[in-house]
């Protein structure tokens, strides 16, 4: 696949300065070259230093801001500071600038300057006077063959002035560079970078490697040019407009090595970045921040935004706004790593409403963790949310391994899955696939349980098919053997339907708060309500249902065709009188299961009560109020917390008004019976704006974030784009990828509306490829 053929030879090439030139009539003109004078040196250089002086000087004066942007700075001074030159005063003069346009002085350097020199030098030594250091010898400046005279007529200012003066004819007269050159070739110009940058936007897009080994036109033959190349190639094959102005290109401007792919991915990352901040505008957010390791160790720091997007009709909207990485671990690096962040990508961190972490001690200390840092730092009360969804995880996690039956009953599952996922196994099962189990998801746990309890019938029935084989070999049949035995047991069955009820109650909180609008109140409410049907399975009729489930499926099982061994009594107690029987009976185990069963509901009811204390707070009853369905709707001194926090003045009237305006609203029935907030500021936003008091108490009650699934979705991206076989890219480009590949609807707008804003920012660097 060589696309060599698209291009035209090399002498067709086209300069490598964009800038072309015109010839113009200058008001002096060049004179021999002159022998250099030592006092033409800078102050501060002298014959023993030579260049080391000149240097010296550079490093000292580079600070120099008061020089011209524009247009030369030729500053007028009533009296200019004066210097000692041969035993006499000598100072700049304002009446050198007569014919000398170029001429500018700095205020703080004492020194003149070139204009045209330091905006389009090309050539001139990093340590010339008029350039760099500044010319500050007063008493030869303006003499014959030295001072301003020789500099001006020196052909590395002759060239400048005539770049200066040709861009001042192109401004003056309205036209671009694009005059200059064929509009037809621009044109195929910008289709090709545009092209290019499709390319790129879809590989990013899709999380998708971009280069091989190679990165040329000419290596396409050999082999392992990557993704990029070859979709290029196949793009111009496609478009014969694309193919018509790859034939115009010069070689050594095809825009295909990964420099140029890097500026594109960083071109794109930052248009990006840019519409996030502008879709945050003046509005108040919720940080979110999680962190995790990739395979080198390197620390990734997912940064989320959770804000109120006013140009989409008050949509809650959660943006990544970057990964970013630390040296160190510890809560002041990480705290100054999210404020630098916040302040490079131009957030206001004082608009920080709240925030949201894990319970991790790092991050929820109250004396040295993160949330307490960032209050000190910003001065202000920035409340700390703990992630609901960790806190589910949580109360899995505890209140599952308080009993050993149950942890017992999670190891059987866990080496049923390795089991049945053996290749020689696999092969015979016909029911559902085992799920594996995760200690960071507890929602694996569901998953595997809801399997075993809907391909129980399969599962047994392999396990007895492989019993029943001896071609299975003796080591799987005996591992067979016990875990038919294990899951065939009623105890085993009687924990499989609990675990399975009390996961079930669990599991739409924790759908509900992986969604991007869960606010705050609605994942209190729904944890709330999950608690309430907890309790509802601590009673008897509750325990009798899932015992009688138990019970009816280990009654279905096969019976056994192996005789049950001989009970004999105990030797011990044959000089005894025995008045009840010895060993376990069944209402022994009815009972150790009854037991189990208020043990397990206890203690998830225990531990939703111990971590889900934020209901009982002020902040969720000024959140409560801010809800239609609510006794106390829109009281005022409720949430005047809320609005303490961003000190948000309360109009005790606009409340009064916008409560009756709503309740007519709900009552007659215009907007449906599901009155929520988000609905009331979707829908009323317009009514609301003249009540700003109530419309921010709306917009900060929704930017109050639930959990951090968010930064955990972005580490899935991080995984995807992290590849075994990309581990040598640098952690710019890496968090510049995943902000991309994770921000699709944004990337996929580079491509397409901002096509023009990324074409223009490409073009400002000097380019063989002029576009506009």
């Amino acid at each position: 696949m060589d696309i060599r053929k698209w291009l035209v030879s090399s002498t067709s090439a086209r300069p490598s300065s964009d800038l072309e030139c015109t010839t113009i009539t200058l008001p002096f003109q060049p004179a021999p070259p002159i022998q250099s004078d030592i006092t033409e040196t800078p102050v501060g250089s002298n014959s023993e230093t030579g260049a080391n002086g000149a240097e010296a000087e550079f490093s000292n004066l580079q600070a120099v801001d008061d020089l011209g942007i524009d247009q030369p700075n030729q500053v007028k001074l009533k009296q200019y500071p004066a210097r000692m030159f041969g035993g006499k005063k000598r100072a700049f003069v304002s009446s050198w600038y007569i014919n000398r346009d170029w001429l500018e002085y700095s205020v703080k350097a004492d020194s003149a300057f070139c204009f045209c020199c330091r905006k389009f030098n090309v050539g001139t030594s990093r340590v010339d006077a008029f350039v760099n250091a500044g010319y500050r010898n007063w008493k030869n400046a303006n003499e014959t063959d030295r001072g301003f005279h020789k500099h001006q007529t020196s052909k590395e200012h002759l060239s400048s002035y005539a770049m200066w003066k040709e861009r001042e004819r192109r401004v003056s007269s309205g036209k671009e560079i694009s005059t200059l050159l064929n509009a037809d070739q621009l044109q195929k110009n910008r289709y090709y970078v545009s092209s290019i940058i499709d390319v790129i936007g879809f590989l990013v897009e899709n999380q998708l490697p971009l280069r091989g080994k190679l990165d040329a036109f000419d290596n396409m033959s050999e082999g392992g040019s990557g993704l990029f190349l070859s979709l290029l190639d196949y793009t111009i094959k496609k478009d014969p407009l694309l193919a018509d102005a790859v034939k115009t290109l010069p070689r050594n401007a095809t825009y295909t090595c990964h420099d140029i792919q890097n500026e594109i991915i960083s071109l794109l990352s930052e248009v990006v970045t840019e519409a996030i901040v502008k879709e945050v505008g003046d509005s108040y957010y919720t940080l979110k921040v999680d962190g995790t390791r990739d395979p080198t160790g390197c620390e990734n720091i997912s940064i989320v935004i959770r804000f109120v997007n006013e140009s989409e009709s008050y949509e809650v909207a959660e943006r990544l706004l970057t990964v970013a990485t630390a040296e160190m671990g510890d809560a002041r690096t990480l705290t100054d790593t999210i404020l630098a962040e916040l302040n490079k990508a131009g957030l206001n961190p004082s608009k920080i409403l709240s925030q949201v972490y894990d319970g991790a001690s790092l991050m929820s200390g109250k004396i040295g963790g993160v949330q307490k840092l960032l209050q000190e730092k910003l001065n202000k009360n920035i409340p700390y949310v703990h992630c609901l969804n960790h806190q589910l995880h949580l109360v899995v996690v505890h209140a599952m391994s308080a009993e050993a039956a149950v942890m017992d009953f999670f190891n059987v599952c866990n080496a049923l899955y390795k089991y049945c996922k053996k290749p020689t196994i696999a092969v015979h099962y016909k029911g559902e696939r085992l799920k594996r189990l995760l200690e960071q998801r507890w929602t694996g746990h569901l998953a595997t349980v809801s399997v075993i309890l809907n391909n129980f019938e399969e599962i047994t029935s392999l396990l007895t098919e492989i019993d029943s084989v001896r071609a299975h070999g003796p080591e799987l049949r005996m591992e067979a053997v016990g875990l038919l035995r294990e899951i065939s047991t009623p105890s085993f069955l009687f924990i499989a339907n609990l675990v399975h009820e009390v996961l079930a109650l669990l599991d739409p909180p924790n759908k509900l708060l992986q969604r991007e609008d869960t606010d705050l109140w609605t994942g209190l409410s729904i944890v709330t309500s999950a608690k309430v049907c907890m309790q509802k399975l601590r009673c008897v009729e509750g325990f009798t249902k899932v015992w009688e489930k138990a019970r009816a499926a280990a009654n279905a099982l096969p019976k056994s065709t192996t005789p049950k061994r001989r009970r004999t009594g105990n030797k011990n107690m044959d000089d005894y009188l025995v008045e009840e029987t010895t060993g376990q009976r069944e209402d022994d185990v009815e009972t150790e299961l009854k037991r189990l069963y208020y043990s397990t509901v206890d203690s998830v009811v225990g531990e939703m009560d111990q971590r889900f204390s934020e209901q009982n707070s002020h902040l969720y009853r000024a959140l409560a109020v801010l809800d239609p369905e609510s006794d106390l709707f829109l009281d005022p001194e409720t949430v005047k917390c809320i609005m303490d926090l961003t000190q948000s003045p309360i109009c005790y009237a606009e409340f009064e008004v916008a409560k009756n305006f709503l309740r007519s609203q709900k009552e007659s029935k215009t907007a449906g019976d599901n009155w929520t907030t988000k609905l009331i500021l979707s829908k009323y936003h317009k009514a609301l704006q003249t009540m700003p008091s109530v419309l921010t108490a709306f917009k900060h009650a929704l930017t109050f974030g639930a959990s951090t699934a968010m930064c955990e979705n972005s580490f899935s991206s991080l995984r995807n784009v992290f590849s075994d076989h990309r581990r040598s890219m640098l952690h710019k480009r890496k968090a510049q990828l995943v902000q991309l590949a994770f921000e699709r609807d944004l990337t996929r707008k580079c491509t397409t509306e901002w096509k023009d804003t990324v074409l223009r920012r490409f073009n400002v660097r000097t380019r063989r490829l002029q576009l506009f």
